[in-house]
């Protein structure tokens, strides 16, 4: 999507578009592909690598768990795996959110800052 105006920066940010051509005459070329390559990258974010961060931290106490409830309960050891193997889809869903989550919000920060630098060109 081809952006020249405040207004289509706003509609993009809402539709998720996956990537944006800055075009504003009051912008260098150089400072409309700079703001281009920022926006871009925001809107390729996934929350993937969010989901992995939380997937790859909370790995070791998972296993602890797992070790644990096989030596101390008498648990089948097939709910016993069952029930880590959904923990470990549980917090990679948690981080794909919060991933998520941040990528909207510093979508509305570089917004607010395109916003002043238009403002104050």
């Amino acid at each position: 999507m081809e952006i020249s105006s405040l207004e289509q920066l706003e509609e993009a940010a809402a539709k998720r578009h996956k990537s944006v051509i800055f075009n504003f005459p009051d912008l260098s070329e150089a400072s409309n592909r700079e703001w281009e390559k920022r926006f871009n990258f925001l809107f390729d974010e996934c929350g993937c690598a969010s989901g992995q961060k939380f997937i790859t931290y909370s790995l070791p106490f998972l296993i602890v768990g797992l070790i644990a409830l096989s030596n101390l309960s008498e648990m089948d050891k097939t709910w016993i795996l069952g029930i880590f193997i959904l923990a470990v889809l549980i917090a990679g869903a948690a981080g794909k959110i919060t991933g998520l989550i941040q990528r909207n919000y510093k979508l509305k920060r570089l917004i607010d800052e395109f916003k002043n630098v238009i403002s104050q060109e």
